[in-house]
């Protein structure tokens, strides 16, 4: 069951991203599918999970709200460097997080990392450390987390969990 159902969304996801019908293309995409799928089967973890379409939907959601979020840290980060005083105050934050899967984690670090300004530093239990281009002085530890991770945090929970 693992084979098929990663060969049908790993076709999916070819058909998508060539975005051509023709012949060629699909007979191609079909062998590397199978070829890709005959490899990872038995490392993709089939749920009946698979299944449940809100999860897509919570995905794609992401997907928008990470390109907002990624646009709006640009714009910022263009201001920061093109302002005279170069305004940024560098340092690392501890964030923790809520999230048990480990793949909604490598998604919420690398979504972390692609916004210019932080990077995803480490992994460590539950918490990332992230180096952030402008730490400011706050108590509240769920004020930056919130800041930094919170909507991606809660989208992706609802994704993998």
């Amino acid at each position: 069951m693992n084979f098929i159902i990663l060969f049908i969304l790993s076709f999916f996801l070819w058909l998508i991203f060539t975005w051509k019908l023709d012949i060629q293309n699909i007979i191609v995409g079909c062998f590397v599918c199978l070829f890709s799928s005959w490899i990872f089967w038995k490392e993709f973890p089939y749920k009946k999970k698979v299944f449940q379409i809100k999860r897509y939907f919570y995905f794609l959601l992401f997907i928008f709200v990470f390109i907002y979020k990624v646009t709006k840290a640009s714009l910022l980060m263009a201001y920061r460097i093109l302002s005279p005083g170069l305004p940024i105050k560098p340092g690392i934050v501890k964030v923790p997080i809520e999230l048990k899967s480990p793949m909604g984690r490598v998604i919420l670090a690398n979504a972390i990392t692609l916004t210019p300004g932080t990077i995803t530093v480490e992994i460590k239990k539950d918490y990332l450390y992230i180096h952030w281009i402008y730490v400011y002085e706050m108590e509240d530890t769920k004020k930056i987390t919130e800041d930094i991770c919170g909507t991606f945090q809660r989208l992706l929970k609802r994704t993998f969990e």
